[in-house]
């Protein structure tokens, strides 16, 4: 699993709280912003920095659209309604789906036992070499770079398997492996938020895609959000930016539309 660091104050999650996937790991990711990681991806060595986060950059939250026709959710029907039996997707039509179908049943619970044990022993461990009371009971004095300050890709390689196969169509953030501005991508990966495997910690596996183009393809804006479309596989992938439960054969990849931006 990989790891990344924590950034000043990070608040450890309520006991037996629910929150949504997405929420639960901007959780994770404010509390663990670190340096970006330089080891090297499937496709190629990462050799040159990420471009700056733009000032008052923020993530794009993915709501599944209303409109007619524009998302059916996996139902998991085996009547032949529609592509892989889900109704409202015509054969060779991709399936709309947003990140929390990614992770089958179970999964979130086990995210959020996780992330409750990782912060939990952290702060035990944080407690047992502070001199003081105070101290102790914040994480407001973790150095960075200091062994505390790290923390570990969470969740599981749990996949939903009716989705392996399928065209999807999913809204995320491109993560290179590269960040040359100049060349094509063969192969890079798709996150749920902007920042995730790069000034924050990795999402789990299974809320990661790696996406293999040929020919490879230009991103030329890493911090703005793409439509991703083309088959999914289960498929558990390792590397140095974040472990991946799925991968996806390019089909297209364009912008996705943000209200208010020229």
């Amino acid at each position: 699993m990989r790891s990344s660091n924590i950034d000043g104050a990070a608040t450890p999650p309520a006991q037996g709280a629910r929150r949504s996937v997405l929420s639960v790991m901007l959780l994770a990711a404010l509390a663990a912003c670190g340096a970006p990681a330089n080891a090297p991806g499937p496709e190629a060595a990462n050799t040159q920095a990420p471009p700056p986060l733009p000032e008052n950059a923020e993530t794009v939250v993915f709501e599944r659209s209303e409109a007619p026709g524009d998302a059916a959710a996996p139902s998991g029907r085996e009547d032949g309604a529609g592509a892989a039996g889900y109704w409202g997707v015509a054969p060779g039509e991709p399936l709309p789906i947003m990140w929390d179908e990614l992770m089958p049943e179970g999964s979130e619970e086990e995210l959020i036992r996780q992330q409750e044990a990782f912060f939990a022993d952290l702060q035990k461990r944080y407690a047992a070499n502070q001199t003081t009371l105070a101290d102790a009971g914040s994480f407001e004095g973790i150095e960075e770079g200091s062994a505390f300050d790290y923390m570990p890709q969470l969740g599981t390689f749990d996949v939903v398997e009716e989705l392996d196969g399928q065209l999807i169509r999913i809204p995320g953030y491109v993560v290179p492996f590269d960040f040359d501005q100049g060349r094509r991508h063969r192969e890079f990966l798709f996150v749920p938020y902007m920042g995730a495997c790069i000034h924050t910690p990795p999402p789990p596996p299974n809320q990661i895609i790696l996406v293999r183009s040929d020919p490879g393809v230009r991103v030329d804006d890493i911090w703005v959000p793409y439509w991703l479309e083309g088959e999914l596989h289960a498929e558990e992938t390792r590397n140095d930016l974040g472990d991946t439960a799925y991968s996806l054969s390019l089909a297209t990849l364009e912008p996705y539309p943000i209200l208010g931006a020229p």
